[in-house]
């Protein structure tokens, strides 16, 4: 059960807003920039204490990005290719931006708003262990990378962060929503405050 800081750390991250700062987190860049990986630019943080879901959420949206959402086989394999081959890695977790936080077993992207549009997970996931795992991390394991729930409060993983190019992490001309982008990104949100505004001593805006 998340603590009503937590809740609302993660309804201003939702709201996008640059008013609400938790304060400058310890994690560090361990490079200059985004490597481009396949279709996206990423930020692998390596050498840094490993985080929990929050705290990777809030250090990527410090660098003008995103948690990591895998959308496509070709985005997974691109992925994995550079962590395996080329950073020699035989074993990482790192967060996702994925997790059913708003409702329990309907898998939202934190970035988008809507439904995971590709998974990979590993056998028997995702499987709620202790009716507490909440958050979404990609582990590599030898030479299978997979996907697991787990606690969003386990400091157990890195942070990978993406931006669709190398100079900002938004597209430069907002596309036009949707229908149905409306319709699931006001739904995730409006869980999300049903929850945040069920405790006592919130800000109350009419008052």
């Amino acid at each position: 059960m998340m603590d009503q800081a937590q809740y609302v750390f993660l309804f201003f991250l939702l709201m996008n807003s640059s008013v609400f700062t938790a304060g400058k987190t310890s994690v560090q860049k361990d490079q200059d920039s985004f490597i481009k990986i396949g279709s996206k630019y990423y930020l692998v943080v390596f050498k840094d204490p490993e985080l929990n879901w929050f705290t990777a959420a809030h250090f990527c949206r410090s660098q003008d990005s995103e948690l990591l959402t895998i959308e496509s086989l070709a985005e997974k394999e691109a992925l994995f290719s550079y962590l395996k081959n080329i950073k020699k890695l035989n074993y990482m977790e790192a967060w996702t931006s994925s997790n059913d936080l708003p409702v329990e077993g309907q898998y939202l992207s934190l970035n988008r708003g809507r439904p995971m549009l590709y998974t990979f997970w590993a056998k028997d996931e995702p499987n709620n262990a202790g009716n507490a795992e909440d958050c979404v991390h990609v582990v590599l394991k030898g030479d299978s990378f997979t996907m697991n729930d787990n606690s969003c409060y386990k400091g157990q993983a890195h942070a990978i962060c993406e931006k669709g190019s190398a100079s900002n992490g938004r597209d430069s001309a907002p596309r036009e929503k949707s229908n149905c982008d409306n319709v699931t990104e006001s739904y995730a949100l409006k869980k999300l405050v049903e929850v945040y505004l069920k405790y006592e001593n919130v800000l109350n805006c009419r008052e």
